[in-house]
C-alpha cells in the first residue's frame, strides 16, 4: 500500500464580493488584493446571458454607465444598486455573494462573479446593516 498524506490549508479565504442591504456591492481583502482596487476606478456591470448565476465587472470608465470605486474605511465597494435591481437580484429579501475570479475577454482583464446560493436575510442581519 502507498499512502500520500494531503495537507489541508486552513483559513485560506476566496475573492468574493457581497451585495449589502444598501446595493453596494463591498469587497472582502482577498478581493482588493486579486482586483488591485483603488478609489476612482470604475467598472461596468453585466450578465451573462446563458449562466443566471454569473455577472462580470469590465474595466470602463463613468462616460459609459460603469460605477465608481468608493471606500469606507479599510474596504472598497462599488454603488451599483440600480443594475442589481434591472438584473432581479433581490438584495433586500436575501444576502448575495459572489466569488470572483479574473478572466480575459477579447484582450482585456475582466472580472467573473459567480453568484454563491443566497440566503434570506434575518432580522439580526437587517439590523447589522444599519436597518431597523
Amino acid at each position: 500500500m502507498a499512502i500520500e498524506i494531503i495537507k489541508a490549508t486552513f483559513g485560506k479565504v476566496k475573492p468574493k464580493a457581497t451585495i449589502h442591504l444598501t446595493g453596494k456591492l463591498g469587497f472582502n481583502m482577498e478581493a482588493n488584493n486579486l482586483m488591485v482596487l483603488e478609489a476612482e476606478q470604475a467598472f461596468l456591470f453585466a450578465k451573462d446571458t446563458e449562466d443566471k448565476n454569473k455577472y462580470y465587472l469590465i474595466p470602463g470608465t463613468a462616460e459609459n454607465g460603469a460605477g465608481k470605486i468608493a471606500k469606507a474605511g479599510a474596504y472598497y465597494y462599488l454603488n451599483l444598486g440600480d443594475a442589481f435591481d434591472t438584473v432581479g437580484l433581490d438584495y433586500v429579501k436575501e444576502i448575495i455573494s459572489f466569488d470572483i475570479k479574473k478572466d480575459t475577454h477579447d484582450g482585456n482583464t475582466i472580472y467573473v462573479l459567480g453568484k454563491r446560493k443566497p440566503t434570506i436575510r434575518t432580522e439580526k442581519t437587517t439590523k447589522e446593516e444599519g436597518e431597523n
